[in-house]
């Protein structure tokens, strides 16, 4: 048997104490690691992972875990969440008191010391689909013209119209070789626009066709005037847009510079009319004049220049052309019966019906008085001796048109009717046939004459 002595015993004791120590230790329960958040190394800034609620408002950190049936809320200043126990508070204890007591309500009533502004209350629009117009946009049945589109056999067209317009302007040499070629291009309605818009060209070609021209270039050499008139027919009749054109230079046709440099120095208001009377004695050539004639009726078509040419009594040069003597200007007389049915007689031709003849029929003998025998009063006179004295013409279409036409009662009797009108109405056994004049005419100017019960 092996015997210790106490030192012995003591010895061990005294080293067998730091590992009991160490057991105890250990055996004593702490906070893991786990149940903590550190967001660094620092160990102060270590926090719970599970949210230990208060009474107050704490903020929820990052990663926490929030218990169940708490009050939480979003801290509008911070941006945070916060949460606290979910128990009645102070506020909320005296809020609970005075529920159910009753309460009164008063309305206090403050006076205006300015008026309030009137609110002004828009009418409501109409819905889109009723915005539209009722009254449609005029339609313009020649839209935009184009120039002609060039071809191998009219050769440079453009070029040819465009210098020519510029000898006309200058009055140079080459002023007849121009006229030409106007008269040539002038038919086309893209010409016939160009010409009516340039205000120098048409005024040179109004003093040419119904002036004396210039000093320069007379209009009577060369067949200028013959010329001039042709071009202005040929651009303007059945052209609408080339008359709009005409509608601003209006004063420029009715009053061209030309008219003041006549001979006649008695005369204080020339114009147009000025022009073709002092010009009318002078005119040999049917064709020439027949031209003019064209050329006034397709000018007459815009209403003021008719209105104007009304004025200074152009009715009675329009007689005296029809009364030149001779079979040769029969021509004449149908282009001027033509003029006053187209302008002024006849509606389906677009006339201005009820502008003339507006005097009732004068008297024979005032008629064949040299001061007054051009009156708008002796058309039908004189359209009746021409009809007896030129039986070849007493039938020809045109005659019997304007015969009917212009006949008028007479001041003594306002029922008085033309007897061919009557008979042309009546059961068509007239010699005047309805082919001639056609059944709205015949209708138009039966009424007009008083003959409404034979139709």
């Amino acid at each position: 048997m092996v015997r210790y002595s106490t030192r012995a015993l003591l010895g061990i004791a005294c080293l067998s104490l730091p590992l009991l120590a160490r057991a105890t230790a250990s055996s004593v329960p702490k906070e893991t690691s786990s149940d903590l958040i550190c967001p660094n190394d620092n160990p102060s800034d270590c926090y719970p992972r599970i949210f230990e609620p208060t009474k107050d408002f704490q903020v929820i950190k990052e990663g926490q875990d929030i218990p169940p049936g708490l009050h939480i809320r979003l801290n509008i200043s911070t941006g945070k969440k916060e949460a606290r126990l979910n128990i009645p508070m102070e506020s909320d204890e005296a809020e609970s008191a005075l529920a159910g007591l009753p309460t009164e309500q008063a309305m206090v009533v403050v006076e205006q010391t300015e008026p309030e502004p009137e609110i002004k209350v828009e009418p409501e629009k109409p819905a889109m689909r009723d915005q539209v117009p009722i009254k449609q946009p005029a339609y313009d049945t020649a839209g935009k013209i184009p120039p002609p589109i060039p071809d191998g056999t009219s050769g440079d067209d453009m070029g040819t119209f465009q210098k020519a317009l510029l000898t006309v302007r200058m009055e140079a040499r080459a002023l007849d070789k121009a006229l030409d070629d106007l008269a040539d291009l002038s038919h086309d309605i893209y010409y016939g626009v160009e010409i009516a818009k340039d205000k120098p060209t048409l005024e040179k070609l109004i003093c040419l066709a119904f002036g004396p021209g210039s000093e320069r270039m007379p209009s009577n050499e060369n067949e200028r005037d013959h010329k001039a008139a042709s071009i202005l027919s040929s651009a303007v009749q059945n052209n609408p847009t080339a008359l709009k054109e005409v509608v601003s230079l209006w004063k420029l046709v009715m009053y061209p510079s030309c008219a003041s440099h006549l001979n006649d120095k008695t005369a204080t208001d020339v114009n147009l009319v000025t022009l073709l009377r002092s010009r009318l004695g002078r005119e040999k050539s049917p064709s020439a004049l027949k031209s003019k004639v064209g050329a006034l009726s397709g000018l007459l078509r815009e209403p003021t220049i008719r209105e104007e040419f009304l004025k200074k009594n152009g009715m009675e040069v329009l007689l005296a052309m029809f009364l030149k003597k001779g079979d040769g200007f029969n021509i004449v007389r149908k282009k001027v019966a033509a003029l006053i049915m187209d302008n002024f007689l006849d509606e389906g031709m677009g006339a201005a019906v009820g502008e003339w003849p507006k005097k009732s029929l004068d008297d024979l003998k005032t008629c064949q008085t040299k001061g007054t025998m051009l009156a708008d009063g002796c058309w039908e006179h004189h359209v009746e001796a021409f009809l007896k004295t030129s039986p070849s013409e007493a039938q020809s279409p045109w005659t019997l048109d304007l015969s009917l036409a212009v006949h008028r009662p007479s001041p003594r009797s306002h029922r008085s009717v033309h007897p061919m009108i009557c008979d042309g109405c009546a059961a068509q056994k007239s010699l005047l046939p309805r082919a001639f004049l056609g059944p709205n005419l015949v209708r138009q100017i039966a009424l007009w004459r008083g003959c409404s019960a034979y139709i």
